[in-house]
């Protein structure tokens, strides 16, 4: 038996997401899927709102159609690199077409909490919500599964029935 022990750094855990986004992107560019997109007036009046609760994050998902459990299974402060690799260029611009924009935020230190969603289109289990905030304020905001064969869409996109 092997053990191999490690102590987590913030610098790891940010190499880590940059990891998993990057695994997560190349798959849902090889199978693209169909969406639906939701408007904002689904219940939230803009994505970039103040979110100072855990009760306002998860009435904030709640309100674009996404069911998710009360409490957040990661909560942790993470920095957003200074220079974007392709992977988070790539993850950046599926913020940009839901309004919002990490290039002003770059290496700025910000909260990610992370919510298990009750129910997936499709039956998908293991499925969360992300959301990323600085100073309150959504700066990014993603619903994703986090398997080999995962995905990554904005929390305004509902993925079709199949």
């Amino acid at each position: 038996m092997i053990v191999y022990a490690t102590k987590v750094t913030l610098k790891k855990t940010v190499i880590g997401l940059l990891a998993l986004a990057a695994v997560v992107w190349g798959i849902t560019a090889l199978a693209p899927r169909a969406v639906q997109t939701v408007s904002a007036e689904a219940g939230a009046a803009s994505l970039s709102q103040k979110l100072k609760t855990n009760g306002e994050r998860v009435d904030y998902l709640r309100a674009y159609g996404w069911e998710v459990q009360d409490t957040p299974t990661v909560e942790m402060e993470v920095q957003v690199p200074k220079e974007f690799d392709d992977a988070y260029t790539a993850y950046n611009q599926m913020q940009q077409k839901q309004g919002l924009d990490l290039e002003k935020y770059k290496g700025k230190r910000a909260m990610l909490y992370t919510y298990t969603l009750a129910s997936y289109p499709g039956g998908k289990e293991g499925v969360t919500a992300s959301l990323l905030l600085y100073k309150d304020k959504v700066i990014a905001a993603d619903i994703s599964a986090p398997e080999a064969d995962g995905f990554t869409h904005g929390i305004t996109e509902i993925p079709a029935e199949s």
